[in-house]
């Protein structure tokens, strides 16, 4: 059937798929059938993917033992059961990460089923797809992959921190892509959908909203670089759907399929469809996010759209023109109300790039006193005192509360145990709201760890800037020097202006977990001939990206350091003769087709080995991984020499940081504190959502279907 018949290609959304492959595949079906789909083109999965082939495996994914489950993966992986549709997914963090990691740049985890890698771009068909693994946490950001079998607790709860060698490449792409994908949510994204209704659903995300630490801070820079047709997350769980406007422009609502959400309902206004009356108009919830304008145009554009709807006529009786006068007031306060909050959230915006400048400044101290420093301690530490193991169970917060010494009792309902990412963040044993101020962390908002604590909204922050800044000038802040920013621009190619966000939940919990849904590309070419099927393909733009970025990829090394940002200029001229090397040696005038050459590499899944063993496989040498660098000409650091291999197993895993030891029993909750003791430390901030102050639940009582 062509593209055209079906009116774009028919994929299927999956939220967090926690192993339930056959469920999920059998309800697909059903939903297609009841849509009247003949089939489903392409499957997308938002991470927890869970690709357990062994009860090795197990041993080396983020969950406690109490709850870990084999799920049916390894049917898939041993050939007993086939996808029935293709699938691709990026990963999360709650994964088999030494299998995702022989995979780093994509490949086949199963027959039909495609992991998408760190980060990358694919094509299917007419559609470019972006994806990037793993979720937010400001102090793994600017760390090189150190992680590496056999695996400590650090380890396994900091290898799927998304990092910022990886979100760098994406944001080096220069043309339009169509999906977007992450596992958690970009930050401030709830801001463009019906945020009261999610507010009220899921307690807690009211207030790491107002403190800007909902969300993944690279996953917003992608979103505002790429700028896809859709972006669809997981993680949280809870469906949540929004709409991002880019460059300022205003919404008109148009027709929409009932099935769809309603947010979802409009388009960018042009100025050939600019009505006159401006009825059928909106404007963006969070200006701010939504482009490069400035705030003049921004309090203009939204006072128009404001005031407009407002003003009726000003003729006639009495009491029409007292009525026109009211609206009017109205309409005027409120545009006012707009102006001085889009004049705050500007300053905020100042202040985040004050922080940027100021970073930049500390990193090169910190570096320089690290060289002097034993290689253990280039490790940032979270927080003093905090064991990392409890961080990333629940995909962490860092807005911490206060708890009682003794954990609460277990609720009957499994979903509602600790990592369901924070229905009740925030309160204490005895149901009492206590804000603990956490301890500044040296690392710069651009990359987000330096978010605020949560007892000082950006809001409140910026009022008494605000009132700092009427002072002499003796009172304000000394500006440190820094070097250069590196100017980010949108290139011209990519033009599109909305982005249609969709989160979706867990199976077996409160809100749907798949969505299907038709797309169409942005820019529609006649490069893939109708009608399908389609099969992904290698990407030629990403392709020279990966060259550029190849050798300065490090694995397994605690001390290395990550080479530093050249800056947009630098990266584009070796990005375009590496196009030419790429289109002279890979694609030879015609599309590249990703192979089917998966592979099995580990033993398949053996009934008589518990799920609770804590023997962590070998590393193995993934033949699609080497069959990728070699077509690209580029280094393999993933495949070591055997001797190498066992050298490291025998050795064992690094020692863990000071006061890691172990998991414990009380009072960690989802804020994460000792792991070992019966204390808080200092909250953990939803960084990738993550979730502040815990129920107070100990380590024990962890939900492994986490968010």
């Amino acid at each position: 059937m062509e593209v055209s018949e079906i009116q774009g290609i028919r994929v299927a959304v999956v939220g967090c798929a926690h192993g339930a492959f056959k469920e999920i595949y059998d309800l697909l079906k059903a939903e297609a059938q009841a849509k009247g789909w003949e089939t489903i083109d392409l499957v997308i999965i938002g991470g927890d993917f869970q690709a357990l082939r062994n009860a090795n495996d197990a041993a080396c994914i983020s969950v406690p033992a109490k709850y870990k489950s084999m799920g049916d993966f390894h049917e898939f992986y041993e050939g007993t059961s086939v996808a029935p549709y293709l699938t691709i997914f990026c990963g999360g963090n709650h994964e088999a990460s030494n299998y995702l990691y022989e995979l780093y740049y994509g490949g086949w985890a199963a027959p039909n089923i495609y992991y998408l890698g760190a980060a990358n771009v694919v094509k299917f068909g007419p559609l470019r797809i972006s994806a990037m693994s793993g979720i937010w946490k400001g102090y793994d950001y600017r760390k090189p992959h150190f992680e590496r079998l056999p695996y400590n607790g650090d380890d396994l709860h900091s290898i799927h921190h998304i990092r910022e060698l990886d979100v760098r490449k994406l944001l080096q792409i220069r043309t339009q892509v169509d999906i977007g994908l992450s596992h958690d949510w970009p930050r401030g994204i709830e801001n463009y959908g019906n945020h009261q209704e999610l507010f009220r659903k899921k307690r807690g995300f009211r207030e790491d909203s107002e403190h800007g630490k909902l969300g993944n801070v690279a996953a917003r820079d992608v979103l505002d670089r790429l700028r896809p047709a859709f972006w669809f997350s997981a993680h949280l769980h809870v469906k949540f759907a929004a709409t991002v406007p880019h460059d300022g422009v205003t919404l008109k609502r148009v027709p929409l399929s009932a099935d769809q959400p309603t947010v979802w309902a409009v388009q960018a206004q042009t100025a050939a469809d600019s009505p006159k009356g401006g009825s059928s108009t909106m404007t963006s919830p969070n200006p701010t996010s939504s482009g490069h304008t400035t705030s003049d145009e921004r309090v203009t554009s939204m006072t128009q759209a404001m005031v407009s709807n407002k003003i009726l006529p000003a003729s006639g009786t009495k009491e029409n023109k007292l009525n026109a006068w009211n609206n009017f007031a109205a309409g005027g306060a409120c545009a006012f109300e707009a102006q001085e909050r889009i004049k705050i959230e500007d300053h905020i915006a100042n202040l985040r790039r004050e922080n940027d400048v100021r970073h930049e400044r500390e990193q090169e101290l910190k570096a320089k006193a690290q060289k002097d420093e034993p290689a253990q301690s280039n490790v940032d530490q979270p927080a003093p005192g905090i064991n990392q193991d409890e961080i990333d169970l629940d995909s962490g917060s860092e807005t911490g509360r206060a708890v009682s010494g003794n954990p609460s009792p277990v609720k009957a309902n499994q979903d509602e145990i600790d990592l369901d990412s924070g229905s009740e963040a925030g309160k204490t044993a005895s149901g009492n709201l206590s804000p603990v101020k956490l301890p500044k962390l040296n690392i710069a908002s651009s990359d987000g760890s330096s978010d605020p604590p949560a007892s000082e909204p950006l809001l409140d922050r910026a009022v008494a800037e605000g009132l700092r800044g009427k002072l002499p000038a003796s009172f304000s802040h000394p500006v440190a020097a820094t070097n250069p920013t590196h100017k980010k621009t949108i290139p011209t190619a990519i033009a599109n202006k909305v982005t249609k966000f969709l989160a979706l939940d867990k199976p077996h919990n409160r809100d749907p977990f798949m969505h299907l849904v038709k797309v169409n590309p942005v820019n529609p070419s006649g490069d893939h001939p109708l009608p399908g099927p389609f099969r992904l393909e290698y990407d030629k733009e990403w392709l020279a990206i990966t060259r550029v970025f190849a050798n300065d990829l490090v694995l397994g090394d605690i001390t290395a350091k990550v080479p530093a940002d050249q800056g947009e200029d630098y990266y584009l001229k070796r990005i375009l003769e590496e196009e030419e090397w790429v289109e002279q040696n890979v694609f030879r005038g015609w599309p590249h087709e990703i192979p089917y050459n998966f592979q099995p590499t580990a033993p398949n899944f053996d009934p008589s080995v518990p799920l609770t063993s804590v023997e962590q496989p070998k590393e193995y040498t993934n033949s699609q991984t080497a069959e990728f660098c070699k077509l690209l000409q580029i280094p393999n650091p993933f495949d070591l020499p055997e001797a190498d291999r066992q050298a490291r197993m025998e050795a064992g895993h690094r020692p863990m940081r000071a006061g890691h030891g172990g998991r414990g029993h009380g009072g960690g909750g989802r804020g994460g504190g000792h792991r070992g003791g019966g204390h808080r430390g200092a909250g953990r901030g939803r960084g990738g959502r993550g979730r502040g102050g815990g129920r107070g639940r100990g380590a024990s009582h962890v939900d492994t279907q986490s968010s």
